[in-house]
């Protein structure tokens, strides 16, 4: 899968016939997928190539037009589950005040036709776009005779009564139903981020963890104990993750860290990724240090049963 990042880089590659789609794909779930493989075989039988074009960051984050949003996916995170699927390229645009003021004719006519010679547009049936969001399906369909493209619309995916959308995903993160929202990822939630030095009060506690820095935006999800894996060097090391403060000892900071299993390697500075695998409890303060390793032992006991350890 090609990677194309910023209008200036999209500017210098030469373009064939393309089949397209346009969004944000935080998340890049069982609906996107749907509509994803949708494109894909679109541009399979009219013997284009298949185009995601995307934007960094979310559009919301910019405009700010619901209050403030928190992503599923990072950039890198949406781009590396992207790259799962067979498509063919990726066209990052970086989306600002100037991207969001143009028209929605506007984007087609100088983006999609003039750069990506789109000759077929596979659109998602709540999506639009341009200023004022009026790139609709409707509009799309309207301006397809006179930039010689075809269109069509996919419909919704339904999980447990709804559709599957990223801002539902977000709200059972959030709730802690983390089983409704991997149910509708189609995957584990990802958290990917530098492992930084910690206070050391794991290591105390004989429960050493790697403490993670995630970028800023990223949605944690209802703070608790997790059973995890970390991706090291392309092999999985499973794990106890905490994500919420240390309430036991009075700071108020939320950490994500990680107790890994049979491990010692020194990983300080690394990137990660952790699979949160299924959710255990909610953070909870002790009345003593004793009391919290009692609690830690019998999380380390339900983690690997869950992880099959």
């Amino acid at each position: 899968m090609k990677v194309i990042y910023g209008k200036s880089a999209l500017e210098r590659e030469i373009i064939r016939d393309s089949a397209l789609t346009v969004g944000t794909f935080d998340g890049v779930h069982k609906g996107h997928v749907v509509l994803l493989e949708r494109l894909i075989a679109a541009a399979r039988q009219k013997n284009t190539i298949s185009i995601v074009v995307t934007f960094d960051p979310h559009p919301q984050m910019v405009l700010g037009a619901r209050g403030k949003t928190e992503v599923l996916t990072t950039t890198e995170e949406k781009l590396e589950l992207l790259n799962s699927l067979p498509l063919d390229t990726v066209v990052t645009l970086e989306f600002n005040e100037q991207l969001a003021s143009l028209e929605a004719e506007t984007f087609i006519d100088r983006i999609l036709i003039d750069s990506l010679h789109m000759k077929h547009f596979v659109m998602g049936y709540d999506h639009s776009f341009g200023r004022g969001r009026r790139g609709n399906y409707e509009l799309v369909r309207a301006l397809a005779g006179k930039y010689g493209y075809s269109c069509e619309v996919v419909g919704p995916v339904y999980n447990g009564g709804g559709p599957v959308k990223s801002s539902r995903i977000r709200s059972e993160l959030r709730a802690g139903n983390y089983n409704s929202a991997v149910e509708m990822l189609g995957y584990h939630y990802i958290l990917t981020g530098e492992i930084v030095k910690g206070t050391g009060m794991g290591k105390k506690l004989g429960y050493p963890t790697i403490n993670l820095n995630l970028p800023p935006g990223k949605l944690l999800p209802k703070q608790g104990v997790y059973a995890a894996r970390v991706n090291f060097d392309g092999g999985d090391v499973p794990g106890m993750a905490y994500i919420g403060a240390r309430l036991t000892f009075g700071d108020d900071t939320i950490a994500v860290e990680i107790n890994l299993f049979d491990f010692d390697r020194p990983v300080l500075g690394k990137k990660v990724k952790i699979m949160l695998e299924q959710y255990i409890r909610a953070p909870q303060k002790f009345e003593s240090a004793e009391r919290l390793i009692e609690a830690m032992a019998n999380d380390e006991k339900k983690v690997k049963d869950i992880l099959h350890m």
